[in-house]
């Protein structure tokens, strides 16, 4: 991710224009020679301090320097280091060897080679001497991986970045999404539940939906982590076919708005997920993992048809799942957490006035506070088998027990 220094835009009348990588020669030969460094970098397996040395006159001398300093970190955000992997402590042969200098220093040298020469036979008496006592320390680590992307690439990676940059000030996103196949909406919406974001949805049409998501600029807390998951999720709007987005920032310490407006008419921006799949974060595609080794009798259903509430209309689920010996049972699970819990009552309602519904409600203790869990359990133990309990995200054998509870009764 970028960061404020590195992004560039421009303010007209409240409005923020992005000053996008346009793929000029300039553009490509700055590109072009930090991979070309990088890579050279990685097949000598330079480390960290020896890449720092040949960066630095390359990114002085580049006629935009901000562009490419830019670019230089988003390739440093996805190279790979590793440590030294020595056989012995560093710091603890740090240590012995400064004092066994100090005791040679005390009886006196004649010169600097004749001092080294002592020391290191001091070491070497004591079964031990080590090349290189700074093995453990990050300058030291050694660049083993740099990513292998072209000019086009890394100009597009850029150009998203500055984006996301922005997204990390946003205090509301404004989305109109469409695309034809009704599958791809189902397949946003899950992100959009996965990725924990505040979000107003309204369907306009089969095969479109407008989205209001809060962004961070309006949390008290947490701020940091909700902005980073939103300016990560600007990766799953770029897998949609026909998308505007509207974004509110507040990137001065005042009052003042300002408005980003972009859409995939008016930018060739392209996601580096490129599947649907590669947009789920670490936490859910474990939960899904886990849930498909020890889930014996449940299965994912994600083409099931999405519930229906009277006044309400469709919602969109966090997961459908249905048992593997009779797909008709199908139980759709929708969690409720910190950022996602305006309509936790109404859900709550409903299934009292529906218990047979095969709708499971999770919830984070979070949103109950301490010693508020007995007393929820209470108000709601008529639905009871409907509702568990998570802490940060819901275990497998929680979640299969409470579908099996209204698999029961269907």
């Amino acid at each position: 991710m970028l960061n404020r220094e590195h992004l560039q835009y421009s303010r007209n009348s409240g409005r923020i224009s992005v000053r996008f990588l346009k793929n000029t020669p300039a553009d490509k030969i700055i590109a072009g020679a930090l991979l070309d460094i990088y890579q050279e970098a990685a097949a000598k397996q330079l480390s960290r301090s020896e890449l720092e040395e040949n960066l630095e006159p390359f990114l002085k001398a580049a006629l935009n320097g901000k562009a490419a300093a830019g670019m230089n970190k988003v390739i440093l955000d996805h190279c790979t280091f590793t440590g030294q992997g020595v056989e012995y402590e560093p710091a603890a042969m740090r240590e012995k060897l400064f004092k066994c200098a100090a005791k040679v220093l005390l009886n006196g040298v004649e010169s600097l080679e004749l001092y080294r020469r002592k020391v290191q036979q001091s070491m070497t008496d004591e079964g031990f001497f080590a090349r290189d006592i700074y093995g453990d320390l990050p300058e030291f680590d050694r660049l083993t991986a740099a990513p292998a992307w072209n000019v086009a690439e890394l100009c597009n990676i850029y150009n998203v970045n500055l984006v996301q940059g922005l997204l990390l000030y946003a205090e509301s996103l404004e989305l109109f999404l469409a695309d034809p196949d009704p599958m791809t909406l189902r397949k946003f919406m899950r992100r959009l539940k996965f990725f924990r974001l505040l979000a107003e949805i309204e369907k306009v049409s089969t095969h479109e939906v407008k989205l209001v998501v809060s962004g961070p600029a309006v949390l008290f807390g947490e701020n940091r982590k909700y902005g980073l998951q939103l300016a990560a999720f600007f990766q799953v709007i770029l897998l949609m076919q026909e998308w505007k987005m509207r974004a509110r920032l507040r990137l001065r310490n005042n009052d003042n708005v300002e408005i980003l407006n972009l859409s995939s008419k008016n930018c060739d921006l392209k996601s580096s997920a490129r599947r649907w799949a590669a947009c789920v974060p670490e936490e859910v595609a474990l939960f899904i993992r886990h849930f498909r080794t020890h889930a014996e009798h449940w299965q994912e259903a994600p083409a099931a048809d999405l519930p229906r509430i009277a006044g309400k209309g469709v919602i969109f689920p966090d997961f459908s799942f249905c048992r593997s010996n009779d797909p008709s049972k199908t139980v759709h699970v929708e969690l409720f957490h910190r950022y996602y819990s305006t309509t936790l009552e109404e859900r709550l309602t409903f299934l009292q006035n529906n218990p047979a519904y095969p709708l499971a409600v999770g919830i984070d203790r979070f949103l109950l506070g301490k010693g508020g869990e007995k007393a929820f359990l209470e108000r709601y133990n008529t639905i009871k088998d409907h509702i568990f309990l998570y802490s940060n995200y819901p275990g497998v054998e929680k979640v299969c027990r409470t579908l099996d509870k209204i698999a029961a009764v269907l």
